[in-house]
């Protein structure tokens, strides 16, 4: 695949090599339009079939297209049908940012912790030296049930607003 890629972008002009969004959905509705109607062949088998000079468009020469299918498709799941695969790719070059939910940037701010997980990472060790034989479970039991009988806010400033503060995030309302 990759030597396919490579000795197509060698052969191709790089001032063409140039896409826009609306070009690449063009390109892939071309293809939907010159799909055979009974694809129910691997998109690897029915790609190799494929006429790129009818799928041809604008500027845009059949190697050309090819070449830009074959970026898009690297990236998707092959093991569908092509019609399905070109169908995934839309939906992919509609809403790029879809997939990438789960990816952050590293030097994001964490999520400021709960005053219950603060709690917890803070009055664990006290409570694990106070209790040596309790189990994870039970020592969690314990500590859920301290973090529950705590007001919500008292007039000294404890309970768990105090948790929520003692790291500089906003308070709890």
């Amino acid at each position: 695949f990759n030597s396919e890629v490579d000795s197509l972008k060698m052969a191709l002009p790089k001032s063409q090599d140039h896409w826009s969004k609306k070009d690449v959905l063009m390109l892939l509705e071309c293809m939907e339009n010159n799909l055979p109607s009974n694809d129910n062949h691997m998109s690897q088998t029915t790609q190799s079939h494929l006429d790129w000079g009818q799928i041809a468009f604008k500027n845009f020469s059949g190697e050309m297209c090819k070449l830009k299918w074959l970026e898009i498709s690297h990236k998707l799941n092959k093991s569908c049908a092509l019609k399905e695969l070109v169908l995934e790719a839309k939906k992919h070059v509609k809403n790029p940012n879809r997939n990438k939910q789960g990816k952050k940037h590293p030097d994001f701010p964490k999520k400021p912790l709960t005053a219950y997980i603060r709690f917890f990472k803070e009055q664990r060790p006290q409570y694990t030296q106070m209790y040596p034989g309790l189990r994870n479970q039970e020592l969690t039991k314990i500590l859920s049930k301290k973090y529950r009988e705590l007001p919500e806010q008292t007039n000294d400033g404890s309970g768990t607003e105090l948790w929520m503060d003692k790291l500089g995030h906003a308070q709890l309302h």
